[in-house]
């Protein structure tokens, strides 16, 4: 019996993209027919998610694709601020959140998550030319330790909580945030592990350095409004099975080559 467990959730999901397309057989040139799936991000987060030449790239864009041809329906990325798009689900304006979203209770309370397709944490970036000097983690517990992290993520939630002693600056992307270290103005920039370990592959980040012992333990979803059960159905059926089929590890890979992990 187990073996046909397989064969019936690939036929519910097919008969669910059957249903969301409004029928089955309107040939290979109806892809601007199908039903529009509205997905939320902010491309400020490579490799997970980003722009490149007017273009969505990224974790996140291959998933969405992906999930479009599993759903019959046509992705159209909507862009907005990390901060602004649960905000932005609940007004209606956008359908699912595709963002590198880490799952927090507080949002948990204004969103219905997926399943997580990966399991993070925050670590801390610093210069190569720093190592001997800050490349212990503990000394962002120091008084007047200078910490940046990206406003509106979790690494501006850990300064909060953990870090009151240290001196915090807030930065509107990445990018901003690693120009401000590199420039000196920071001892520390703090992100989600995926950031870090994009840059430990990146042969030109060679002045910048990973502290690879997790900080927090998160885990990245997808977020939909809490009362859209049907498309939160969908979606988590279609996660579970891209997990059996061991089709998201293949993507994952392609974006992060490198992940060092320290426990």
């Amino acid at each position: 019996m187990n073996s046909i467990r397989p064969l019936r959730l690939v036929l519910a999901i097919f008969l669910g993209a059957l249903l969301a397309s409004g029928c089955g057989g309107r040939g290979p040139g109806s892809a601007s027919s199908r039903p529009v799936l509205r997905v939320g991000v902010s491309p400020t987060y490579p490799p997970v998610i980003f722009e490149d030449q007017g273009e969505i790239r990224g974790i996140e864009a291959d998933f969405a694709r992906r999930l479009g041809d599993a759903l019959g329906r046509r992705i159209v990325f909507e862009v907005h601020p990390f901060p602004d798009l649960i905000d932005t689900l609940l007004r209606g304006e956008i359908d699912v959140i595709m963002s590198g979203m880490s799952i927090t209770p507080e949002r948990r309370q204004r969103v219905r998550f997926t399943e997580p397709y990966m399991t993070v944490g925050q670590l801390l970036l610093i210069r190569s030319s720093d190592i001997a000097r800050l490349g212990r983690s503990q000394l962002i517990r120091r008084k007047g330790a200078r910490i940046g992290y990206e406003r509106g993520t979790s690494g501006e939630r850990f300064v909060a909580d953990q870090l009151p002693r240290a001196t915090s600056f807030a930065f509107d992307s990445v990018d901003e945030g690693i120009r401000s270290l590199r420039a000196g103005r920071i001892d520390y920039f703090i992100h989600d592990a995926p950031t870090v370990w994009r840059l430990a592959g990146d042969p030109s980040s060679r002045d910048l350095q990973g502290l690879y012992q997790p900080l927090t333990r998160e885990e990245l979803a997808w977020a939909v409004r809490p009362d859209d059960a049907k498309l939160w159905s969908l979606l988590d059926a279609t996660l579970a099975h891209w997990k059996r089929e061991g089709l998201i590890e293949p993507i994952i890979d392609r974006w992060i080559p490198v992940r060092v992990t320290v426990h």
